[in-house]
């Protein structure tokens, strides 16, 4: 997994003013951390992860970020909040995971909004202060 990070130096490189102009990782980025599996280091093996240690989550990381930072503090993060969704219990795991398997998702620590239960989900509602990646 570390050395697949290291091999996308080079086009991370290319991207990184791109980045920077989009302010948002570059779709290209995101559909190769996909397929590298990225999103999946730390995640739990029974949802289809690799369920890497943190230490290579933090290498992998490392070497992205050689490539273009944004995009290195962007997939940290995103790995982060993976690592806190497999802390859950196993029904929230399997709601966060069941879908394709790649999980993605903003977290904020001091939720100011309200999720009502409605009939196929919930109504979210709220204002949320800034949440970077």
């Amino acid at each position: 997994m570390i050395e697949r990070a290291r091999a996308m130096i080079p086009v991370l490189r290319q991207r990184a003013n791109d980045c920077e102009a989009l302010r948002r990782v570059p779709d290209e980025t995101v559909r190769d951390f996909l397929e590298a599996g990225f999103f999946r280091i730390i995640q739990p093996k029974r949802f289809g992860g690799y369920e890497f240690d943190l230490p290579t989550l933090v290498r992998c990381m490392i070497e992205i970020s050689r490539g273009c930072g944004s995009s290195g503090w962007v997939l940290s993060l995103t790995s982060a909040h993976t690592w806190w969704a497999a802390q859950y219990e196993p029904e929230a795991q399997e709601e966060f995971f069941s879908d394709d398997g790649d999980l993605r998702f903003p977290l904020i620590f001091a939720p100011t909004g309200t999720a009502t239960p409605v009939d196929g989900g919930y109504d979210l509602n709220g204002v949320w202060n800034y949440a970077s990646g």
